[in-house]
């Protein structure tokens, strides 16, 4: 959502252009609904574990925001490796066990 000279306008990505046959600049109306619904994260087992393992690490997660708590899951579950995944856990769980969200 943007404002410019007063007026309230609501970007649309490429994708969504192409798929409703909308060229960049065309006035639409659109209908917005508020989205209430929790955003929830589901947290791999292997990364509650460590969490659990470390309290601070679970506070400093279980505070963060939906965004945050989402960008630390998607690192571990975007590791291609078992390796990579276990270091990833590592480096978030200090992270969060120093107090920081990244």
């Amino acid at each position: 959502m943007a404002v410019f000279g007063g007026v309230s306008f609501v970007g649309v990505s490429a994708e969504n252009r192409a798929g409703s046959g909308v060229a960049g600049g065309d006035e639409v109306d659109v209908d917005i609904e508020l989205d209430t619904e929790p955003r929830e994260v589901v947290v791999p087992a292997d990364f509650a574990a460590a969490l659990d393992a470390e309290p601070n690490a679970r506070t400093t997660f279980d505070g963060l925001s939906y965004s945050n708590r989402s960008w630390h899951v998607l690192s571990i579950n975007g590791a291609k490796t078992d390796e990579t995944r276990r270091r990833r856990i590592g480096k978030s769980v200090e992270m969060l066990r120093e107090g920081r969200a990244r």
